[in-house]
């Protein structure tokens, strides 16, 4: 099997050679890595880790063609980009890490005012020589992502006017679900379009969850975002691709709707989220999705030993693993720069080492 038909086996619960795996990590920590394999590519890292799906978000992205920046920056040093997410560059003792700093919308509660909001277009956007450049990974999964129906809206608004809104202002937050919805389908069916039969998996992130509940209660969950959801997965089923969703925390009580919607692969499963432990995920929900993460990057893989990272994986291979079982391991987020580069090297080899043997 090659890496692609590795990954979609598993999505389907078919048989399999071995675990697939997937890896993503932040800028610091990719440099790492590479200076400790001596590679230079992102390509050359993920045969060196024997991942199986490459993500080309920032990899292979469509020309930008818009007669203005897609990214520009503010006086204070902040930047501004094509989405309408402020970010900035701070410091850590780990090293720099980039977060979302400023809310554009946050004050505005004329829904009149937020429609002369510049929101994304797929016009902005030029596929036509995406389908030649994926070539060069086709055999690996390739995953397009960056779909979302309800965290970029919070970028824009705020997490806590946006969670008000739904309440107080619900034309509002429809307004801005809606429009980031519009423009990931129209985004996502141009790209498919593109390049027919080369892209499988589209990713969804929306972090609905906190370390103990969900942020959303159900209901609300099911009248403002599942529609979209559902549409994000028609699309995408249209084009013969698969869904992945992502939601860190504890999001239990929303699976069987995402299975509903047409999800086909839940990730992270963060281990130590309420509700989200292994075992209690496959007993409730195996054979009916396809899991995807699980190894912890709270606590076991920034601060534990390798042979802690080590027993996990054995641990979680042990529950979920096997040539028939829909699994694919990774960590439960991307690698931050607080995780050591021999946990991340304990974390593969371990999953090569048990691959050999289930």
């Amino acid at each position: 099997m090659n890496r692609k038909e590795r990954v979609l086996a598993a999505v389907s619960m078919r048989q399999t050679d071995r675990q697939p795996r997937d890896f993503h990590a932040c800028g610091v920590v990719l440099d790492r890595l590479y200076g400790h394999f001596g590679v230079q590519t992102y390509k050359e890292l993920l045969q060196k880790l024997n991942s199986d799906i490459v993500d080309i978000r920032g990899i292979v992205d469509p020309k930008w063609v818009a007669p203005f920046p897609k990214t520009w920056k503010r006086a204070d040093g902040s930047t501004v980009d094509y989405l309408g997410f402020c970010k900035s560059v701070k410091q850590t003792v780990f090293g720099p890490v980039e977060e979302h700093s400023d809310y554009l919308l946050s004050t505005c509660d004329d829904l009149e005012e937020i429609k002369k909001f510049r929101f994304p277009k797929v016009e902005w956007f030029d596929f036509s020589e995406m389908s030649g450049q994926l070539k060069e990974y086709e055999d690996f999964a390739i995953m397009a992502s960056g779909a979302s129906v309800y965290q970029h809206p919070t970028l824009v608004r705020g997490l806590e006017v946006f969670l008000c809104d739904l309440l107080a202002e619900p034309e509002i937050a429809r307004y801005l679900i809606e429009a980031y919805a519009d423009f990931y389908c129209d985004y996502f069916e141009a790209m498919f379009a593109a390049c027919p039969g080369q892209i499988d998996i589209l990713r969804i992130a929306d972090d609905f969850g906190m370390q103990d509940r969900e942020l959303i209660r159900r209901e609300l969950f099911e009248e403002f975002f599942l529609p979209h959801i559902r549409r994000l997965c028609d699309l995408a089923h249209n084009h013969g691709v698969k869904v992945m969703f992502h939601s860190c925390g504890a999001v239990f009580n929303y699976i069987d709707l995402l299975i509903e919607a047409g999800v086909d692969i839940l990730d992270p499963l963060q281990p130590n989220a309420f509700g989200m432990d292994p075992e209690h995920l496959k007993e409730c929900f195996e054979g009916r999705i396809c899991f995807h993460g699980s190894i912890d990057t709270q606590y076991v893989l920034p601060t534990g030993t390798p042979d802690e990272v080590r027993a996990q994986v054995r641990r979680h291979m042990e529950i979920l693993g096997g040539k028939k079982t829909g699994f694919i391991i990774a960590p439960a987020h991307t690698l931050q720069p607080d995780v050591k580069t021999e946990n991340i090297i304990a974390l593969y080899d371990e999953i090569d080492r048990l691959s050999e043997i289930i």
